[in-house]
């Protein structure tokens, strides 16, 4: 669903930047006859900010994806240390380390101390990324979308004026 979101901001965009150019090219035939001029220019600039933060949408989005995945990679890696940690404390005598030499309790707890410190401070950092990423791709894609509807109606009302 992602994947077809940021292609639909895409399609977005250019429909943005394809509709400025048609009504750039449209404008040079017929410079001057189009009133009132405010209207034009209005909906041409209401065009681009829809453009742009179409594409500032896309590429914010990404940081959303990378601070949940890092989340994700480090809530899993703690879980595994502390299911580690439990199997340690509750059988000691058959913890070993990599090179078959028995588990050092004190020096064990110290380091899984040490690390569930360093666990929390990544996770902490990827939730405050994937936070501030969703809460302002959230707004930019309602900005974008007013903003598309806006200048599409400035446009028919220009033209309605015209025609």
């Amino acid at each position: 669903m992602a994947k077809e979101k940021t292609q639909y901001f895409e399609k977005i965009a250019l429909a943005s930047g394809g509709t400025i150019a048609l009504v750039v090219s449209f404008v040079g035939a017929h410079a001057g006859r189009l009133q009132p001029p405010w209207l034009l220019r209005s909906a041409l600039i209401v065009l681009v900010l829809a453009m742009v933060s179409a594409m500032y949408r896309n590429w914010r989005y990404p940081f959303y994806i990378m601070g949940s995945y890092g989340r994700q990679y480090m809530e899993a890696r703690r879980d595994k240390g502390r299911r580690e940690r439990d199997y340690v404390t509750a059988f000691p005598a058959l913890a070993r380390e990599e090179d078959g030499t028995p588990i050092d309790l004190a020096q064990f707890q110290t380091r899984f101390t040490t690390d569930e410190g360093i666990f929390r401070t990544k996770i902490e950092e990827c939730e405050k990324q994937e936070k501030s990423a969703f809460n302002t791709v959230k707004v930019v894609e309602y900005l974008t979308l007013t903003l598309v509807v806006l200048g599409m109606a400035l446009l028919v009302v220009l033209a309605w004026k015209n025609f």
